[in-house]
């Protein structure tokens, strides 16, 4: 019988009761049959149970978390729910929502080789593996970086990496279409088809690279609903529709700024030029316009330079050559550092403080805002954000409930520029639709770093195509369609590689 036959049944779990925090049921009653070298899509909007479903297979819950859990869940003869995750390294392996929480190494070779020495392989099957699953992804410039030099998209791709090398029985990856663009969304689905294995996909969004996936399904509020084949049927369609997992893009596209023209110049970059010197990258900016009113998408292959040059715009990095203005001003970093709100693609990177209350008032505090009006904007932006109650630790917040709140911090402080760096991870197309308009009834202007075309082909008044360092493109105006073919001939010509360690 081939390996990797996942059973699930009847499957409950709440996490415990803490201070601050009031357990609900988070899965109720879950049933669900993998079949041998299947690929699966499990579809879920936030705080749907995506994260908790997959760690559970994952045997890391509740080992590691606690909480009540009943049911059953089996893979082949093997029951997860009394097994623990070291003893299933073989048989399942994930990759996490948020990379960094998995990562154990400092450089990504032995990152990758970390597992398999766990496992008693002989030295030289481990450099086998780990520069063919390297390989495999595309990632061969990685072997000899450290963790700390590669892009929020490498982070994954690296983790991607490390569960190649291992190759168990059932592959679980929790968002991990997400920040990676679309050429290496394709990869990864080809790579993950020819593996003959078991896989789960947690997804927020549907991407077309799904069609030829076996089976979907939907997880909501702790249900699964359904279980079907592509073509999806209409009933189905239009529950994905409306958990903002397929979006109605026609009708997003309204939410754009009719101006056609923009003409108060807001912040400029001229001849940019910053390097680092571990390994090799360059970004190299020769000029870039951002006008009042105006939504622009960076859009680009993994490690191309967005995320730097959006840490030089808010000034977190300074350039080593070049001149950043604001109203036609030369602004040193201090001011841009109180200009610009930079949404770091890992939230817990900007969250620091015990709870919810704490997050969201400290910057007004600091401001010296009445007492007063911090409560009261404290509270109408828990209920914007559709956040939990202000004693709630972050800590025990869902990964896009941590980016609603890190985007809720920036939006009280009333900041004129926003950057959203992947801000769209984890969120459904009307999760990050809704919060891009909230954002934009109290700033002047958004740029939005994304690799999902669709997003960018939507909302943005200017859409800039970045390579290796540089702006190449402007492309403005095409529909998604477009966008991927873009991206496609870029992949062909081995543009955009490795490099970027934002």
């Amino acid at each position: 019988m081939n390996k990797g036959f996942l059973q699930i049944k009847n499957l409950k779990f709440s996490y415990p009761t803490y201070e601050g925090y009031s357990s609900t049921e988070i899965l109720k009653g879950i049933s669900l049959d993998i079949r041998p070298g299947s690929i699966n899509i499990i579809f879920g909007g936030s705080e749907s149970g995506k994260t908790t479903l997959a760690l559970i297979l994952s045997a890391l819950i509740p080992n590691h978390t606690g909480g009540e859990i009943s049911g059953e869940v089996r893979i082949d003869d093997i029951d997860i729910l009394n097994a623990y995750a070291p003893e299933l390294i073989e048989h399942c392996g994930i990759v996490f929502q948020d990379p960094e929480k998995q990562t154990v190494t400092t450089d990504c070779f032995s990152e990758a080789a970390f597992a398999l020495e766990s496992m008693g392989i002989p030295v030289e099957e481990i450099d086998k593996r780990v520069k063919k699953s390297f390989s495999s992804l595309g990632i061969e410039k990685l072997l000899k970086a450290k963790i700390t030099e590669t892009s929020g998209g490498e982070k994954k791709k690296l983790g991607l990496a490390c569960l190649f090398a291992v190759n168990p029985d059932l592959y679980i990856l929790d968002e991990t279409m997400e920040e990676l663009d679309n050429s290496a969304r394709e990869k990864l689905f080809k790579l993950l088809k020819k593996t003959g294995k078991s896989v789960i996909i947690f997804s927020s969004k549907f991407y077309n690279i799904f069609e030829t996936a076996d089976t979907f399904s939907l997880l909501q509020d702790g249900e699964l609903l359904l279980k079907e084949s592509f073509p999806l049927s209409p009933y189905f369609k239009n529950k994905l529709e409306e958990e903002g997992i397929i979006a109605d893009l026609k009708l997003l596209s309204t939410n754009k700024d009719n101006k056609e023209n923009f003409e108060d110049l807001l912040i400029s970059a001229e001849n940019i030029v910053y390097s680092y010197s571990d390994n090799g990258f360059a970004l190299n900016i020769e000029g870039f316009s951002l006008f009042n009113g105006e939504v622009v998408s960076l859009v680009g292959r993994n490690g191309c330079g967005k995320s730097t040059f959006a840490k030089i715009l808010c000034g977190l990095i300074n350039p080593s050559a070049g001149e950043i203005k604001v109203e036609n001003k030369t602004a040193e970093s201090v001011f841009l550092n109180s200009f610009c709100a930079y949404l770091f693609q890992n939230p817990d990177y900007q969250i620091f403080l015990p709870t919810i209350f704490d997050e969201l008032s400290w910057g007004m505090k600091e401001c010296g805002i009445a007492n007063r009006v911090i409560k009261a904007s404290v509270s109408a932006a828990i209920e914007d954000f559709c956040l939990p109650q202000e004693d709630t630790p972050p800590a025990m917040m869902s990964f896009s409930a941590r980016k609603r709140l890190q985007a809720g911090v920036y939006y009280l402080l009333k900041r004129p520029v926003f950057i959203l760096d992947e801000a769209d991870t984890s969120l459904s197309y009307i999760d990050f639709i809704d919060l891009v308009e909230r954002i934009k009834t109290v700033c002047k202007s958004v740029i939005i770093i994304t690799h999902d075309l669709k997003i960018a082909s939507a909302v943005s008044d200017r859409v800039i195509g970045m390579d290796n360092g540089c702006f190449i493109e402007d492309l403005s105006g095409l529909p998604s369609e477009l966008l991927e073919q873009w991206f496609s001939d870029s992949s062909e010509k081995g543009k955009g590689l490795s490099g970027d360690p934002s």
